[in-house]
């Protein structure tokens, strides 16, 4: 008697638990729905404004370029001084991240 109970409740258990495997199924896959869709909507709203810093960075470089074919001495000028601060900043980092001597205390 005692086994055919054991048996019904095990079951039992088990509808249970194929139920609860669908709810969370079901309950998942619409949860990727929406991520996908919300993905979806901030690459749509991205697009533009990324398509116009393009044109943008495109139109600055090639002003550079050609403000840099009409005057040769002073983009020469701008590169070493760029050059200079760049190489100053790196001594200045590599000198601060060495460290300290170890102090002794001979007493």
């Amino acid at each position: 008697m005692a086994d055919a109970t054991t048996s019904k409740d095990i079951e039992s258990l088990r509808a249970e638990v194929s139920r609860l495997t669908k709810i969370v199924t079901a309950q998942g896959a619409q949860a990727f729905s929406d991520v996908r869709h919300s993905a979806a909507n901030v690459v749509d709203a991205a697009t533009p404004a990324a398509r116009r810093a393009a044109e943008v960075a495109k139109a600055e470089g090639s002003a550079i370029a050609q403000s840099a074919r009409e005057h040769p001495a002073a983009t020469g000028s701008v590169l070493l001084l760029a050059t200079a601060i760049g190489v100053g900043i790196g001594y200045l980092l590599g000198a601060a991240s060495q460290p300290e001597p170890p102090r002794r205390r001979y007493w």
